[in-house]
């Protein structure tokens, strides 16, 4: 019997069981038998003996339609058939018959039956009884998802006449299975030589390849089926198979193969169907498999460690569905992929794949089904206008570019699903997507696509649900047939330039809406309704976004919400109280009212919400005497705000489950509660910037934590010193306490920590060596403490490899700056991949803590709220060194800041400085350094400030490149230099040789006076302008302000931001983009709590620095004027939430 093969593997299997029970009923028609009545067919011993197999089953008589129509009077008897007055068929399917079919049963009596279904009922907990031996005759069985479990009997063994064996049943992992162990399959299918299907799926089979495969190869000459999956089975896939030369399909999917796939499969001239999805398959997969002629079916899905690429297909290709999804397949798709005209199945998501997508795709006209996603293809879309079958085309995750008008899509009428996502497309969105008919998805974000959307005229005709549009460049007013949209459940238009004003009511059109995201467009969103305008009533959503929307009011209409799971009203300018209903949604996930100008609350429940995981209020005006704190958060924030009370001493019982927390900048006091360590699985604490005091609890470092801020608080005692060997800490920041003692040895157990700041404390110890073997460490902050001593740390292991910025400024060290410990610093030898010091919690979310630090950088005290791993900075300024400068520190080449200035070195400066071709700063002032300056600092182009001042250097300043940018001010304290900018002019009589002054009288003859002119002229025109600001103080402030004016036009066009230092403005302006997560690379802080008097620097507010050092490649660090710092919508310093369909709460 020839059967059609259908693309789908479980339903081509269900289509063979169908055509063979089809078969019975046209036998039974032909011979004049009648399924429904087969009574006056059947001899009265038969009929006796189904009687009493229904009297003695027991099943749901609601639920049957053969066995509850069984009665003898009536001559009923369904799924029954009958020839020559023997019943030769019994179909009992989909009976729910529970019990009753044990050796008791007349059904083991039945001697003359053939074929036998038992699938799918419900014989939960039983073994499949004895008994069918007595079925001789059977040439089918069919015991599929009966519920049966426990060890396949002897029994079915001497059933020599099957054809069809099916015990396959659907596995879950803790499931009750059927096991073939004692007899083994080879004991069970010894007998079976004119079988031809074998179905075991999800029998626990449990043996090796050559064990499974020789039992198959040697007792079933004539199986054309073979379905294994979820057998447990185990690799390799033996040679002996090849003796199942009449193998038409063979399905292994599910099993732990961990073998190649072996070549020898090409060789099945008559195989149609290859299933070997999640076999742990490794190697190269053998293009011949895919060129097979007769191949129809091809699944090799989730099988990451399998390679290879797509051969040259063959014109007379069979194929019709292919699965090479989670793969490491890759290469180029080939042009010959159009050969495969019969095609409708295609999904390659999760590859490797790359380069274009062929134009010959078009070919496919049987296509209904495309899946690219996840992959490396390029270049634009091709002509899709001839696939008038495909209902589905998924392509979202690569890097696809151009428009995509090339495809008339208003051809494609039988496109239910659409979705580009996460790509470079552009132009405008074809109007003709929102006429097809079948359309219930349209997915489109996270491209380029701009222009003004242009809706459909009849949007009410079709079925469209889904519609995603967020982060692109769409502009223009929201229009108004998106309102028309009535199936819509599930809308996002976040993150693009729609603008205009929209009445909040519009969207009662839209009865089904679901999911609404309106966010970080330039809308500006109206909480009341326009004259006349009908109440419909809204819609009960689960998620409401629209943070950035220029509300002035909490929407009314949510506190009818019955359904609400996620509202974020974030980054709006909402004021007053947070009214009572707002903590009344019984299914709350998430909550943002983060970034408005709210002051207290209206009312806190006893008891929150149980779901409400994530709440965030930060940058608000909220004050109280209560938190709002659910029962078990995940993410707390409610920093940058006016609480000024002490946290509660119980706050550890709400935190069970929370892994990020933060009450920073506020006024909280008091100590921190011990409670606080009940929080097992807590990965980010932040508690900086408050006027808490008292000691830190000892338990506080626990295994789970990542993040721990402490900074600018009251924080007396000491660093906890019973710091367990399961420290998982990241970043520790101390400083700005008053924090006392020593630094603890236990810290070393904190093996994974990259940022140490315990800056400004009152710490008395010597250099912490025991933290050298922290080899991840990159930030180290020691500065204002009274740390001693030297710092070499000769005879402890460490290197200190990743170390990018170290401060030990203002302390006591003393004795020579250790050359062989610097040559051990590679972070700072070369440029690294721009990428910040940050970590990333809650993973799914897009949410990710940004670790700060203060450090000194050319002359100013500066915090950066996002460390480059780029960034390295050596301050050692303000102790006791002495001795020479190493000339190691040359070796340091992707140094940005030194700092050297305040201590007691001496010797001349290393000319191997002028190696550090990336150092803005250099600072060696108010040392004992003595000789010349060498030439080759004015060879680092970068050099933006130079401090060499009181010293004790000699002899003539450079006066060429970076060196003429340098004012008197870095060297003055020198009285042995000489020459510009100081005005000690450089005697020549007595610094020269006298075949150097001869050499220099001869050329006097052809000296060029054309440069002597221009010089001239250029030092009068500067000296006309620059003299009256050094002496005029009128003068100088109104060129201040003219230059500012300049500095504020041009700086911006690269890249900047600039505001003039006004000590009495300290407002925080740096912004987080919560579309696109850019953010400013550098901020410039103002805190200095060293109290020490001798250097007072400026304090400037935050701006970007460095962001023109970035080349187009981002791998290494020059002048780029084309680099942009991003003004963004405000969120909390601390961390950056990215807003998108995808990664969003």
């Amino acid at each position: 019997m020839s059967v059609c093969v259908s693309p789908d593997w479980p339903e081509l299997l269900r289509m063979r069981r169908s055509l063979l029970y089809l078969w019975l009923v046209l036998i039974a028609l032909c011979s004049g038998s009648d399924l429904g009545s087969v009574y006056g067919q059947c001899r009265s011993d038969q009929v006796s003996l189904l009687l009493e197999l229904k009297n003695s089953l027991v099943f749901n008589s609601s639920l049957s339609t053969r066995l509850v129509t069984w009665n003898s009077s009536a001559g009923e008897f369904g799924g029954v058939v009958c020839e020559g007055g023997s019943v030769v068929g019994l179909d009992l399917s989909n009976e729910s018959i529970s019990g009753g079919i044990g050796n008791s049963s007349g059904l083991f009596r039945l001697q003359y039956l053939q074929r036998l279904n038992l699938a799918h009922n419900m014989f939960q907990s039983l073994e499949i009884p004895m008994g069918f031996s007595n079925l001789s005759s059977l040439v089918y069985l069919n015991l599929s998802n009966s519920g049966f479990q426990g060890q396949v009997p002897l029994d079915l063994s001497y059933l020599t006449r099957l054809v069809t064996l099916d015990l396959s049943s659907l596995f879950f992992p803790g499931m009750a299975q059927l096991t073939l162990r004692s007899p083994n399959l080879k004991m069970l299918v010894g007998n079976f030589k004119e079988l031809r299907e074998l179905y075991l799926d999800g029998v626990d089979v449990s043996a090796a390849g050559g064990e499974w495969c020789g039992a198959l190869s040697s007792s079933l000459p004539k199986l054309e089926v073979l379905s294994m999956i979820s057998c447990n089975l185990a690799g390799p896939i033996d040679r002996s198979l090849l003796n199942l030369s009449s193998l038409s399909m063979i399905g292994l999917s599910n099993n732990n193969l961990s073998t190649i796939v072996p070549e020898f499969l090409a060789g099945f001239s008559n195989l149609t169907a290859l299933l070997l999805s999640s076999c742990g398959l490794q190697g190269i997969f053998p293009a011949k498999i895919l060129q097979n002629p007769t191949l129809q079916i091809l699944d090799l899905s989730n099988n990451r460690l399998l390679s290879g690429s797509l051969p040259e297909f063959p014109r007379n290709g069979n194929l019709q569905k292919m699965v090479l999804s989670f793969t490491n397949m890759s290469g180029t798709l080939p042009e010959s992929i159009g050969n495969l005209r019969g095609l409708q199945s295609i999904s390659l998501a999760n590859c490797s794949f790359m380069g274009l997508i062929p134009s010959s795709v078009a070919n496919l006209s049987q296509l209904t089904y495309l899946d690219f996603s996840l992959n490396y293809l390029i270049g634009p879309l091709p002509n899709f206008s001839l696939l008038r079958n495909i209902t589905e085309m998924v392509l979202s995750h690569n890097n696809l570019t151009g428009d995509i008008h090339s495809t008339s899509w208003g051809d494609l009428r039988m496109l239910v699903n659409l979705d580009l996502r996460y790509n470079s497309l552009k132009g405008t969105i074809p109007s003709s997507l929102f006429t097809l008919p079948m359309i219930r998805k349209i997915q489109l974000a996270s491209n380029q696509f701009s222009g003004e959307l242009v809706g459909s005229s009849n949007a009410l005709s079709h079925q469209l649900d889904t519609l995603d549009l967020s982060n692109n460049n769409i502009r223009g007013a929201v229009p108004a047939f998106m309102f028309q949209l009535v199936g819509l459940k599930y809308l996002s238009l976040s993150c693009n330039k729609f603008n205009g004003s929209l009445f909040i009511n519009e969207i009662q059109m839209l009865k089904n809406l679901s999911y609404l995201d309106l966010s970080y467009n330039q809308l500006s969103i109206s909480t009341t309704s326009p004259p006349a305008a009908p109440d419909l009533g809204f819609p009960q959503m689960t998620t409401f976004r629209v943070a950035s929307c220029q509300l002035r009011a909490l929407p009314g209409f949510l506190a009818n919400q019955k359904k609400l799971m996620i509202l974020d009203l974030s980054d709006n300018q909402i004021q007053g109280k947070i009214p009572q209903w707002i903590w009344e949604f019984s299914d709350m996930l998430y909550l943002n009212l983060s970034a408005n100008l709210l002051e207290e609350m209206e009312w806190l429940p006893e008891t929150f919400s149980p779901s409400l995981q994530i709440i965030d209020l930060h940058l608000n005006k909220l004050q109280g005497q209560m938190l709002p704190i659910p029962p078990s958060p995940s993410f707390m924030d409610f920093s940058d705000n006016n609480f000024s009370i002490e946290i509660p001493g119980n706050i550890g019982t709400y935190l069970s489950f929370a892994v990020y927390v933060s009450l920073s900048r506020n006024n909280f006091h008091g100590v921190i509660p011990a409670s606080i360590c009940n929080a097992q699985f807590l990965q980010v604490l932040d508690l900086s910037n408050n006027n808490l005091e008292g000691a830190i609890p000892e338990c506080i470092m626990m295994e789970s934590l990542k993040i721990l801020n402490l900074r600018n608080n009251s924080l007396n005692e000491s660093i906890p010193s019973n710091i367990q060997a399961t420290c998982g800490l990241k970043t520790l920041d101390l400083n700005g306490n008053q924090l006392e003692g020593v630094v603890p040895q236990s810290l070393q157990n904190c093996s994974t920590l990259e940022v140490l700041d315990i800056g400004n404390n009152l710490i008395h110890d010597k250099f912490p060596c025991q933290l050298k073997i922290i080899s991840s460490l990159r930030v180290l902050v020691l500065r204002s403490n009274r740390f001693y001593g030297e710092i070499g740390c000769l005879h402890t292991a460490g290197t200190w490899e990743m170390l990018q910025i170290v401060d030990l400024s203002r302390n006591k060290f003393s004795g020579i700056v250790p050359a062989q410990c610097l040559t051990k610093w590679d972070a700072m030898k070369t440029s690294s991949d721009v990428s910040h010091l940050q970590y990333s919690y809650l993973q799914l979310t897009g949410l990710y803590y940004q670790d700060t630090v203060q450090v000194t950088v050319k002359g100013l005290e500066l915090e950066l709220v996002k460390i480059l791993t780029l960034f390295t900075s050596i301050d050692f300024s303000s102790n006791s060194f002495e001795g020479l400068i190493p000339d190691t520190l040359g070796e340091l080449q992707a140094l940005y800041v030194l700092n050297m200035s305040y201590n007691e070195l001496s010797g001349p400066i290393p000319s191997s400085i002028g190696n550090l071709q990336q150092l803005e700063s250099l600072d060696l002032s108010s040392n004992k350094l003595n000789g010349t300056i060498p030439e080759a600092l004015s060879d680092l182009n970068f050099l933006a400030l130079l401090n060499l001042s009181y010293n004790q250097l000699v002899g003539k300043i450079p006066t060429r490149k970076q060196f003429l940018t340098f004012t008197n001010s870095s060297f003055e304290g020198n009285p042995g230099l000489c020459g510009p900018p100081m005005t000690k002019i450089c005697s020549t009589t007595n610094t020269t040789d006298p075949a150097k002054s001869n050499h220099r009288q001869s050329s006097d003859k052809s000296f060029n006076w054309q440069f002597i002119v221009v010089g001239l002229g250029f030092g009068a025109g500067a000296a006309a302008v620059l003299t009256p600001t050094m002496f005029w103080d009128r003068g100088r402030m109104c060129c201040d302000r003219h230059v500012d004016k300049i500095l504020m036009v041009l700086l911006p066009l690269m890249g900047l931001r600039y505001r003039r230092w006004n000590p009495d403005d300290e407002e925080d302006d740096d912004l987080t983009n919560s579309c696109t997560g850019l953010n400013h690379e550098f901020g410039y802080g103002h805190q200095d709590s060293s109290g020490e008097p001798e250097r007072e620097e400026e304090r400037w507010g935050r701006y970007c620095v460095l962001c023109t050092k970035f080349d187009p490649s981002m791998k290494r660090v020059i002048h780029n004027p084309k680099c942009t710092c991003y003004d963004t919508p405000q969120t909390s310093p601390s961390y950056s939430w990215h807003s998108s369909s995808s990664s969003s709460l």
